[in-house]
């Protein structure tokens, strides 16, 4: 059975995925709502760059986590790449992203 704070803490990004989703949702048909075209389309291009960076930064987290269960479970690259399918090169390279956003900060 789960612990309870990780079931609250489950829930809660289940409700911030959500909101997400809905924010996006409602985001697009406000540019189809807007009149003039050029207009509309500089909005889907602001929607469109935000989305890139929230992709961005959502990869680093992966990145990040993934390190997280490389170090506390102490696997190997392989071990780690068959714990969250992927290959064993894209292990590497999620754990490299992880030790270079560490390094950054």
């Amino acid at each position: 059975m789960a612990e309870p704070e990780a079931m609250e803490s489950e829930q809660a990004f289940n409700a911030a995925l959500d909101a997400l989703n809905g924010a996006y949702a409602e985001a697009v048909e406000a540019i189809r709502g807007v009149v003039n075209p050029q207009n509309a389309f500089a909005c889907a291009t602001t929607l469109a760059d935000s989305l890139r960076a929230t992709a961005d930064a959502a990869a680093d987290v992966r990145a990040q986590t993934a390190a997280r269960i490389w170090e506390e479970e102490r696997l190997s690259l392989t071990g780690l790449a068959d714990r969250i399918s992927v290959s064993k090169a894209r292990a590497g390279q999620l754990v490299q992203r992880a030790k270079q956003i560490k390094e950054q900060s």
